[in-house]
């Protein structure tokens, strides 16, 4: 009762946000701000208890991340979601993407208006509906100038126009991290002297002195946390998830925005322990390539806490993970950093990414992949066959599936759906005949 009175009251502050972006937006902003916090209080007051521990720890890491940075903004750093944020964290700021940001708005029914906003200011329709968001809350005067902007190239085409528009309205410095497609050392030093750079332009800019004792910390959590996620891989083969598609992408953020914190390690180590003692699943296992479209119900419904069908692992917590331990460790921190960075499986040419999700569906034993292209993700799209022929030549049925995983007002729900059932439904066919066939 009182999670469907907390639905329905930010349902209505999605409306109030709606009517008054163009006239109101300190009161939007206030509304905004309000909703947020009191997801936070029922996030942890009224966690979810149908997932995992782990799970729950993941979606209070990711809205405590959206909300401190909201509710102290000249502390904030707007950044995109891959740069390493271990430099701002160390400095005590409060790092804050796009899609943190947009994804927190969409939970709040309140996209639309951000939408509209972004595209009267010449966006293109056909650009990131995140970044829309993001550069509608900015351009409506709902989101207020933070001192800083830092973003990287890695991976999306968006965030070279974004960082651009947002730095030029604001007028506020922005720090852009070029990252090369080789993985050697010259590369990895390139972008290690571009992240001491960050520092000291994060430094001038807060008045701030950033501890290397507290960066190397944070940057050892975040070695710690990639090999917690690396061990348990395996832990998910044949293993009940429990999960829905919030979490998938409330574990996406956790591990991006909040890298290296004390709260993303604990999270990484209580899944290895909740993943080592769950409940055998019998279903179909999925592994979901790019961010899940939490709020479109039907396809959602078909994989929350399901015994029939299940993400089983979604590359967007596999992207940082490389398949051997990292050469450069907490003693020299930016070379750590740009190490992670420059192995990104997002990073270079798309046969990286197509390699991980092979190798997730291999050490998971799933049954089929989804790659979800999201509205204006030209990376996906681009990279989609590629990814489709990689896993199928392996063996693994693949659905490509385009979408928006923001905007709600810009998805074909009962086409999606549709095209979703089937593909589960010839999975489970297909397993129904092997079984059979052993029988």
């Amino acid at each position: 009762m009182a999670q469907n009175l907390t639905g329905r009251i930010i349902d209505t502050y999605g409306n109030l946000i709606g009517q008054h972006i163009g006239d109101a937006p300190d009161g939007v902003r206030w509304w905004l701000d309000f909703a947020f916090n009191a997801e936070r209080v029922k996030v942890n007051a009224l966690p979810e208890l149908n997932v995992m521990p782990y799970q729950r720890q993941a979606a209070a890491i990711a809205l405590d991340s959206v909300t401190d940075a909201l509710n102290d903004f000249q502390h904030a750093v707007v950044t995109s979601i891959f740069l390493p944020n271990e430099v701002f964290l160390a400095m005590g700021l409060k790092p804050v993407t796009a899609e943190a940001m947009s994804g927190f708005t969409t939970a709040a029914h309140a996209e639309s208006g951000f939408v509209t906003a972004a595209e009267e200011a010449g966006i293109p329709e056909t650009y990131c509906s995140f970044h829309k968001v993001l550069i509608g809350l900015a351009k409506s005067g709902v989101l207020e100038a933070p001192p800083m902007l830092a973003s990287c190239s890695v991976a999306c085409d968006a965030n070279n126009l974004t960082f651009k528009v947002l730095g030029s309205h604001w007028h506020i410095p922005h720090v852009y991290v070029d990252v090369p497609y080789e993985t050697d050392d010259e590369s990895i030093h390139y972008v290690a002297d571009q992240l001491r750079q960050m520092a000291e332009v994060a430094q001038q800019t807060y008045g701030a002195r950033l501890d290397p004792e507290l960066l190397r910390q944070h940057v050892a959590n975040s070695l710690q946390t990639q090999e917690c996620i690396r061990r348990s891989t395996h832990l998910r083969r044949g293993r009940f998830m429990r999960s829905d598609m919030g979490n998938e992408m409330q574990i996406a953020l956790a591990t991006h925005l909040a890298m290296g914190t004390d709260a993303t390690l604990l999270m990484a180590q209580q899944m290895e322990k909740d993943l080592a003692h769950a409940k055998p699943f019998d279903g179909v296992s999925l592994v979901w390539a790019h961010v899940p479209p939490f709020f479109l119900k039907p396809i959602a419904d078909l994989v929350s806490q399901s015994k029939d069908v299940q993400i089983v692992a979604s590359d967007m917590l596999y992207d940082q993970v490389h398949p051997t331990p990292q050469r450069y460790d907490e003693t020299q921190p930016f070379e750590s950093m740009a190490e992670r960075l420059v192995l990104n499986s997002y990073n270079g040419p798309s046969t990286r990414r197509a390699q991980t999700l092979l190798r997730m569906a291999r050490q998971t034993d799933a049954q089929g992949a989804i790659v979800f292209c999201h509205w204006g993700c030209k990376e996906t799209a681009g990279a989609a066959q590629l990814m489709r022929h990689t896993l199928e030549d392996a063996g693994y049925p693949t659905l490509v599936l385009d979408g928006d995983a923001c905007d709600r007002g810009n998805c074909m729900e009962g086409q999606m759906s549709t095209r979703f059932s089937a593909f589960v439904e010839m999975l489970q066919a297909q397993r129904e005949e092997v079984a059979d066939g052993v029988a």
